[in-house]
């Protein structure tokens, strides 16, 4: 989680929702649906820029393969199109699912609901690999795992307890 990472050169689909996607993965283990060595192993393919089976991303993540399908639909794209991923976490999508507590978010309270959403935020510190950010008159520290050069005053997506990628 904290360790070293090669740089993420390429934004393949399978990189791109991981990212979004790896934060989820302790949420998933803790339920008991994946075991820690397969989120260990998730979290070396994407800090390793190892390969990622679309396949397995599928089988470990459902519902939001049954959700990015639905947008898909709607945008008239396949649901491995970046675009549709992108639409998914950074568009509002994924936070309005989280709002209609659809799933496994019915079963989770406000607080875990509201860590679940993927929001916008400002870098106002960096201490080693933790940053903390402002989003909604709100403080929070992250891990800057997945964003290592994040500085003070960039801007950032955070899911969970993770800064996910710099954004305008």
């Amino acid at each position: 989680m904290a360790g070293e990472r090669k740089e993420i050169s390429s934004e393949t689909p399978e990189r791109y929702f991981l990212k979004y996607a790896y934060p989820c993965s302790f949420v998933l283990v803790d339920l008991g649906k994946i075991t820690d060595e397969k989120r260990k192993e998730l979290e070396k393919q994407l800090l390793n820029n190892e390969p990622i089976d679309r396949t397995e991303l599928e089988n470990i993540f459902k519902a939001a393969f049954k959700r990015l399908k639905e947008i898909a639909k709607e945008m008239k794209k396949d649901y491995w199109d970046l675009e549709v991923i992108k639409e998914y976490f950074f568009g509002e999508k994924h936070n309005d699912f989280i709002d209609k507590q659809e799933g496994m978010y019915s079963e989770f309270s406000p607080t875990i609901r509201e860590l679940c959403k993927v929001h916008k935020a400002e870098v106002t510190e960096k201490r080693e690999n933790i940053l903390t950010v402002k989003y909604a008159g709100i403080a929070r520290n992250v891990f800057a795992t997945l964003v290592p050069d994040a500085k003070v005053g960039d801007k950032v997506t955070v899911h969970w307890a993770f800064a996910i990628e710099k954004v305008a």
